[in-house]
């Protein structure tokens, strides 16, 4: 994990002879057996040797969005050689291979320009997998994808809903119990989900490239934490922005997601996923 002060990136560092080094996660998550499109992303280092793991999210059958700070070994931006995504609910149940087997590899992995968060709010945190074969191949069953959001929905979106009703659907692989600090953590690879409520998308920290988000909206709802990493902000089936960063270890207060409905962002994802391109669906909110 990578940190500047208090900010903390979300990705979660991988141990593999016994899970995962991961942090606090908060609220009622409950299994997500919905959001078949959202993935567990197992990057490697150029010796083979896994890194860290972060979640993301399937645009086309081939193409899946994260966080560029996922897709990136350090904060120059070494982009990962190789990455293996896997789209099972229990990924730790249900592949014994984990994290060096079974779920679909790839080799092209690009970033948007993640160099660390100290360039906090321009952050360029955005990152994609272009999967070697499609999602078929090894997930027969997935037959749907998530859409991305034109540019300029979050704000039409958060105009229309004021207060805490601009309500949105996180989905991801983050960490499910915690004792409320850095000492004791339990993680699972699990996807799971919950509600969260958009504060703002300027100010502090946000200034239009983030969604500021709260990580304890209470009320039987959830927030972001380590491992969400590049999983998306949703509505509907709908991508606005993918998960980045909280403002403590702790994973307490607010959290913030990386802004996918921008023109510059959509056009890096159009260019990464190359003939791909045509097959992403892309919806104003």
């Amino acid at each position: 994990m990578r940190k500047t002060v208090t900010t903390v990136a979300l990705a979660s560092a991988l141990v593999l002879a016994g899970g995962t080094a991961a942090q606090a996660i908060t609220g009622n998550f409950t299994d997500d057996h919905e959001h078949e499109y959202v993935g567990l992303a197992v990057f490697y280092n150029p010796d083979g040797t896994a890194s860290h793991r972060c979640s993301g999210t399937l645009l086309t059958d081939r193409v899946f969005l994260t966080a560029g700070h996922c897709v990136t070994l350090d904060d120059q931006g070494t982009v990962a050689p190789t990455a293996r995504v896997y789209f099972e609910q229990d990924v730790q149940a249900e592949v014994s291979e984990y994290p060096t087997g079974g779920g679909v590899t790839s080799d092209e992995l690009y970033s948007y320009g993640y160099t660390g968060l100290g360039n906090i709010p321009e952050t360029k945190d955005v990152g994609v997998i272009v999967l070697d074969a499609p999602v078929q191949t090894a997930y027969p069953e997935i037959d749907e994808y998530a859409s991305l959001a034109t540019a300029g929905s979050l704000d039409s979106y958060k105009d229309a809903h004021p207060g805490n009703s601009a309500t949105v659907t996180i989905s991801g692989y983050g960490v499910q119990e915690s004792n409320g600090s850095q000492t004791k953590q339990v993680a699972y690879r699990e996807r799971l989900t919950a509600e969260s409520f958009i504060i703002g998308l300027n100010g502090t920290n946000a200034g239009g490239y983030n969604v500021k988000l709260s990580t304890n909206p209470g009320g039987g709802r959830g927030g972001t934490c380590f491992g969400d990493s590049g999983g998306p902000i949703l509505i509907g089936d709908t991508v606005t922005a993918v998960n980045s960063f909280v403002m403590n270890g702790a994973c307490a207060g607010t959290g913030f997601a990386y802004r996918t409905d921008t023109d510059d962002v959509i056009a890096f994802i159009l260019e990464s996923a190359g003939d791909e391109a045509g097959e992403i669906d892309r919806v104003t909110l």
